[in-house]
């Protein structure tokens, strides 16, 4: 008789944030629909952040749980929302997925037999956009266009990877207790993973790759409101959280003030970088 072999099998919850898209336009959405109805151990949770709920056949599964709440607070209050569904269903896994990343079968199947280990805060994957690796990055030193990128592998080192794509397992979230809602939208996967290197814990970067449309690495199409709430994230994180880097965080808004006024066509942009600065300077 020969051996036969068990793969280990974990509770996957997929937690899903919307705002102003249809759920059946999101990439990710005919491989979630397909992995629900063959996969009893993948669940879902739908925080759907626009201003009128929608309807779709997925809701009325027995393994999905659909909040509209047409406030908008964001991703943290989103996220330990699927944290409570997490804890309910009694999952392995807490898969975080923005709405404009495409997942594969092959990054699911991995999650879905990896053999969880407890000194490993967080499964991440390689993210591309536009062609280029965007996540995860070595954060020791601050982070900017020419930051080193990890390879596969698991380190100790200080890494931030973004929040999209990122599998999170019981432990940690017992450890975290609560996404941080001093970030409402921005700077929550900063300071995710700056939580996880506190705590001494080890990130593990798969081999897979993962597409993501990111629209503020354009500031063509970034709005003055939304980067008002990146850059006063941006600020609060390092002036809370990450103190080492702040001087570095200060300075480096001089030289992109300097840089936007001679690139950005929204004047707004560079006026309100450089306010950060200034405001900084006073101590504010």
């Amino acid at each position: 008789m020969g051996l036969e072999v068990f793969l280990v099998e974990n509770k996957l919850v997929i937690t899903i944030v919307l705002y102003q898209t249809e759920f059946s336009q999101t990439p990710s959405y005919g491989l979630i629909k397909k992995t629900l109805t063959e996969n009893e151990l993948v669940y879902l949770f739908i925080y759907d952040n626009s201003p009128e709920p929608q309807a779709n056949e997925l809701f009325q599964h027995a393994q999905v749980r659909y909040i509209h709440d047409a406030t908008n607070p964001g991703l943290a209050q989103a996220y330990n929302a699927g944290n409570q569904y997490f804890s309910q269903v009694q999952g392995d896994l807490l898969l975080l997925l923005d709405q404009d990343t495409l997942l594969d079968d092959r990054y699911l199947a991995t999650l879905l037999t990896l053999t969880l280990d407890e000194a490993i805060a967080a499964y991440v994957p390689l993210v591309f956009a536009q062609a280029r690796q965007i996540s995860p990055v070595f954060s020791e030193d601050y982070i900017g266009r020419h930051s080193e990128l990890p390879k596969a592998g698991i380190y100790s080192q200080q890494i931030m990877s973004i929040n999209s794509g990122t599998a999170l397992p019981k432990t940690i979230l017992k450890s975290i207790g609560s996404f941080n809602q001093d970030f409402p939208l921005d700077f929550l996967d900063h300071w995710l993973f700056w939580k996880i290197y506190q705590l001494n814990k080890k990130i593990c970067v798969l081999d897979h790759h993962l597409d993501h449309e990111l629209s503020v690495l354009n500031y063509e199409t970034l709005s003055s409101q939304r980067y008002e709430s990146i850059i006063r994230a941006e600020s609060l994180f390092y002036q809370k959280y990450d103190q080492s880097k702040f001087y570095i965080h200060r300075r480096h808004l001089l030289l992109r003030s300097v840089k936007q006024f001679f690139l950005v066509k929204n004047r707004n942009i560079w006026r309100r970088t450089f306010l950060e600065y200034r405001l900084l300077m006073k101590g504010k």
